[in-house]
């Protein structure tokens, strides 16, 4: 599992990719969730050229707090410069090093598609036959027992967007966000395509993108040189207007 978030350790606040984390493997008390903050030790990753991609040392990880409302999350990530999708991708095609993670405003949505999904990749099939290998690794002083077996999501769901760049063509982006895994794991089971379908609507159009929501994209692009312009949408920041303005009291 690969995990992007923002290093607030320094004098700024900077994106940071971890990889890799064994998560199913993890005990429930490590198991970090959705704006946690957290403490790590992390080196420079080896395998990944990328400037935000470090590796961590899994038997170090602390969860410190959860930032539970908009407006403290806003203290965090209102500290990260925001970007545009147009100006990360033509960086990344004219150098394979360059910011692969941003913060995007969402100048508008043209769609949100949403798919059946066709299937594990060779390469995905190859990953996850090798996390299968796992099993008797010794995490945190014991033994761990191997996890269920990975659940395929039930759909593939992309946004047709344009960012806040001017003259932007628009962009596609596969959606990636944990709540979407969680959505379609934990509450969709039992609800026809049609209605999942809705429901999947309704929480990633209608809720993250209602008036009263300033909306940005999360978005990173992937490990292979040859795909460095194409970046997915690793999660909807959704605060309303009121948490982002600064009170004067």
């Amino acid at each position: 599992m690969c995990v992007a978030g923002i290093r607030i350790d320094g004098s700024r606040a900077e994106w940071i990719r971890l990889y890799p984390f064994p998560f199913r493997w993890m005990p429930e008390w490590v198991r970090f969730k959705k704006y946690d903050v957290i403490e790590v030790d992390v080196h420079r990753s080896a395998r990944d050229d990328r400037r935000e991609s470090y590796r961590p040392d899994i038997q170090s990880i602390e969860i410190i707090s959860h930032l539970n409302k908009w407006k403290h999350r806003h203290e965090i990530v209102g500290k990260v410069t925001s970007t545009s999708t147009c100006e990360l991708h033509r960086a990344a095609l004219s150098d394979s090093k360059a910011a692969s993670l941003g913060l995007v405003p969402v100048n508008s949505v043209e769609r949100l598609e949403i798919v059946p999904f066709a299937g594990w990749s060779d390469a995905q099939l190859k990953r996850i036959a090798d996390a299968e290998n796992l099993a008797p690794l010794d995490l945190f002083g014991h033994g761990i027992d191997t996890p269920p077996e990975l659940q395929a999501p039930r759909f593939t769901v992309r946004y047709r967007y344009r960012c806040s760049a001017s003259g932007c063509p628009s962009h596609g982006g596969r959606l990636l966000d944990w709540e979407l895994g969680e959505l379609q794991r934990r509450h969709l089971k039992e609800l026809t395509d049609d209605d999942a379908k809705r429901e999947i609507e309704k929480k990633f159009l209608t809720q993250k993108f209602a008036a009263n929501r300033q909306t940005s994209f999360f978005v990173g692009n992937f490990g292979d040189k040859t795909k460095r312009g194409s970046f997915s949408v690793l999660g909807v920041y959704a605060p309303t207007q009121t948490d982002v303005v600064p009170t004067l009291f």
